[in-house]
């Protein structure tokens, strides 16, 4: 005779519990978070709705748990099938998982996770999400030292980029050809609008060359995973690491291979831009330019209005000590290291005594930094066969990136007692509680304080 399956009450509520708990990981993966909270909001509601023990395996698009009750087990492999960014989904979900009561019912669970699924959507209009795709090229064309004209002509091409990217985003289409599609899109309209510049008589736009183009497909950027990727890896977290980083050098070749195919039927090439500001407009266009810069991103990452805000404000005073340090004659690299430190600080500053998780903050307010010029630059000095140029942006733009996520990996190992330790402490809550420290109370999790 074969095994007599029970179906007892006690086994429907621990499958129940377990599937309630994956649930909410692959929410928040598809999210665009960190393996490391996606474990341990995962751990938290686990604990909460009576388990064990819980332990699981997270990569880009799947995770797999085991849960533990008594003498039984439970393991179930959940792939999360694409991979998105929405900052207002992860500060819902790591509430929930926060604020989840001890003794909680997978049911109450489910219905949460339902409340949010339904309500915390896209909290910006598709044509604002375009505005701030050119906001955040145009700020970065600034930092650039790109002329202003040249930045109104990447606003423009950004825009219509993000429109492409968007529609065919919303169709399901492969995200590696969505993203060499919105890059030539936005190369495209960049360049002739460069050439439309050229038969108006107007003197100041005579100096556009279309070699700016390059700014106008940073909106491309994989902030998230690039920096996240980063961060698992110095926690030893290669299973989820790797391919984070893999899937981020993808999206830049894919966009940054479209955008020479442009430039290749153009002739145009990825310059160096002019000279930088000087006097007060230095310290007054670069703080702008990063502000405005940030605010975009956080646009593009579905932040809400205070996410934008504070990480507006923690990369700006980042940004500015990166910039500065780099003026009187830091290393790129050092400078670099201490911009993401510093931003990584004030957003645990800025989140601590709220219910904002500090990578909301700290990732939108380090992409402004991200040498994402040098990056598009390597592609194209590659495949123009010119590997000197291509090796020296090119590592230029790695140790950039490295130096960047190392200062937010520096500040949440001050910052996070998560981060100091070897092993894994048993219960979640020491992690959970280090972002923002406040009561569990009834809380509207898809209702932020600003909106």
């Amino acid at each position: 005779m074969g095994d007599v399956i029970d179906d007892s009450r006690h086994d429907r509520d621990f499958i129940d519990g377990t599937e309630a708990v994956v649930r909410l990981g692959s929410m928040l993966l598809s999210a665009g978070t960190g393996a490391y909270r996606v474990k341990h909001a995962m751990a938290r509601a686990a604990e909460a709705i009576g388990m064990d023990r819980h332990d699981a395996s997270v990569s880009l698009t799947e995770i797999i748990t085991t849960t533990h009750k008594g003498d039984n087990f439970r393991t179930v492999v959940r792939e999360v099938p694409r991979v998105a960014v929405d900052a207002s989904r992860i500060g819902a979900l790591e509430r929930l998982a926060r604020a989840l009561p001890d003794g909680s019912t997978a049911r109450e669970l489910e219905d949460q996770l339902d409340h949010i699924a339904r309500h915390v959507r896209g909290r910006w209009p598709w044509w604002v999400n375009m505005l701030a795709a050119g906001i955040a090229c145009a700020a970065f064309a600034v930092l650039n030292h790109f002329s202003l004209t040249d930045a109104v002509l990447v606003f423009f091409g950004a825009a219509c980029g993000q429109g492409v990217r968007r529609a065919l985003a919303k169709r399901g289409i492969n995200q590696f050809g969505t993203a060499a599609l919105a890059a030539a899109t936005a190369s495209s309209v960049y360049l002739l609008l460069t050439l439309a510049c050229r038969t108006i008589p107007w003197h100041v736009l005579h100096g556009v060359d279309g070699t700016g183009y390059v700014a106008a497909i940073l909106f491309l950027i994989p902030g998230f995973p690039m920096i996240t990727s980063i961060l698992d890896i110095a926690r030893l977290d290669f299973t989820a690491g790797l391919p984070r980083a893999f899937y981020a050098l993808a999206i830049i070749l894919s966009a940054g291979a479209a955008a020479w195919a442009v430039s290749l039927a153009t002739g145009l090439q990825p310059l160096v831009p002019g000279a930088e500001l000087t006097g007060v407009l230095w310290w007054v266009g670069n703080a702008a330019a990063t502000f405005v810069g940030i605010c975009g991103f956080a646009v593009m990452f579905n932040s809400t209005r205070t996410m934008m805000l504070r990480a507006a404000i923690a990369g700006m005073v980042a940004n500015m000590m990166r910039l500065y340090a780099q003026r009187i004659g830091m290393p790129t690299q050092m400078a670099s290291l201490v911009g993401g430190f510093v931003v990584g600080m004030l957003a645990w500053m800025l989140a601590k005594n709220n219910d904002l998780p500090r990578i909301t903050l700290s990732v939108p307010g380090a992409v402004i930094m991200v040498p994402g010029t040098s990056m598009y630059r390597t592609m194209y000095w590659f495949n123009a066969h010119d590997i000197t140029q291509s090796l020296a942006y090119g590592t230029d733009a790695l140790v950039g990136v490295m130096a960047l996520a190392a200062g937010l990996a520096v500040a949440r190992m001050c910052t996070d007692p998560g981060w100091t330790m070897v092993r894994w402490r048993r219960s979640p809550h020491a992690f959970l509680s280090s972002d923002a420290e406040f009561a569990k109370r009834d809380i509207d999790y898809s209702a932020p304080s600003d909106e």
